[in-house]
């Protein structure tokens, strides 16, 4: 004769009350990561150079950036935590943060907007518009297919450079990809 189910239902509630408990007390306990979890995209807004890179390399378009208002956008819901973005900066400040974003009832987005910066004397850092050194310079073009925005121009033949500085960024990926190092940034 077969056992009937509502024994077999006591049995496991009083076996349940008197084991240890399958999941963490979170919020009480801090929550331990997996080694490789992904986590999420966190931005350094005021390092950033809004030049488009992370969007266009994003494959879930989950990322706007508007570089006339100097904001960067990320749509949480639709990002998959690829690090496409993060691999792509060239400014890197964006990084992969461990731990999750918190949960919403609604989909939303996060907008930063870069510090409006004040005047004053010219710094020395690591951007700045791409000058050439003709000397140097062999027109090979590498400049010219590595530029995101398409800023720059250059005729082998003719051994011409030409730098269109309303669509340059400032990104300096111009003067990482010369192969002759004849591509300064000069601020």
């Amino acid at each position: 004769m077969e056992k009937p189910r509502m024994f077999t239902f006591a049995g496991r509630v009083i076996k349940n009350l008197f084991q240890k408990p399958a999941t963490t007390q979170y919020p009480f306990e801090p929550v331990e990561y997996p080694e490789r979890m992904r986590g999420h995209i966190r931005i350094e807004i005021e390092n950033c150079i809004t030049c488009g890179l992370c969007m266009r390399s994003c494959p879930s378009q989950a990322i706007r950036v508007d570089r006339k208002a100097g904001t960067w956008t990320i749509e949480r819901f639709d990002c998959v935590q690829c690090g496409f973005c993060v691999a792509t900066c060239p400014k890197k400040c964006l990084f992969m943060e461990k731990g999750y974003t918190e949960p919403d009832i609604l989909k939303k987005s996060e907008t930063f907007t870069k510090p409006k910066e004040e005047k004053k004397e010219a710094p020395v850092t690591d951007s700045g518009k791409p000058v050439m050194d003709a000397e140097k310079c062999v027109y090979c073009t590498l400049c010219a297919k590595k530029c995101p925005q398409e800023a720059i121009h250059v005729e082998r033949k003719e051994k011409i450079w030409k730098l269109d500085e309303e669509k340059c960024v400032e990104c300096g990926i111009c003067a990482g990809a010369c192969p002759k190092k004849a591509i300064e940034l000069k601020g």
